[in-house]
């Protein structure tokens, strides 16, 4: 071939001029597709080739969720008592009865509410007691316990429902 004739040619081949192989007709530079027939179609995937990612990730999502209804259902485990809140028992204030010692109670936490009913909800805060106020238990009722407080000079006596975790108790 002439040099003539290799720069008409498309870049290396023997041919001239590119054309159709499904309908013959001659193809326009640079020969991709022909204008009748439309774009190839892209080949299949290859089987062999692997998983995407996404595919990937939802598989092992599945496998493992299947994993764990098979453990949940052979194991017996009863999912009511995963999901629960853990309470740990909270220990009852004692109460010393012996004529050479007192038992004293003060407020353990920098403020606590003085509630007007024993609960967090329905009871209204009648006074803010703050760090070390000294306070007499009068009756205890479930984690709550009914208190007097006992006044500094110039404070009066307060009584309500404070809970029994923010009292602490001291003998003397």
């Amino acid at each position: 071939m002439n040099s003539i004739a290799s720069k008409t040619t498309y870049p290396n081949m023997k041919r001239r001029y590119q054309y159709c192989d499904t309908c013959g007709t001659l193809l326009p530079a640079p020969g991709f597709y022909c204008v009748q027939c439309e774009p190839p179609v892209p080949p299949e995937p290859d089987p062999e080739k692997g998983l995407n990612v996404s595919q990937t990730s939802s598989r092992i999502a599945l496998l493992t969720l299947i994993f764990i209804v098979i453990a949940v259902f052979k194991l017996e485990i009863n999912l009511q008592n995963l999901f629960q809140k853990t309470v740990t028992a909270e220990v009852p204030l004692k109460v010393a009865e012996d004529e050479d010692f007192e038992l004293f109670f003060k407020v353990k936490v920098s403020f606590a509410n003085l509630r007007d009913k024993p609960s967090t909800k329905k009871g209204k805060i009648l006074f803010v007691l703050t760090k070390g106020t000294q306070v007499e238990v009068l009756e205890k009722k479930g984690k709550w316990s009914k208190i007097r407080s006992k006044p500094r000079p110039g404070e009066q006596v307060r009584t309500g429902w404070v809970g029994n975790k923010l009292l602490d108790s001291e003998i003397k």
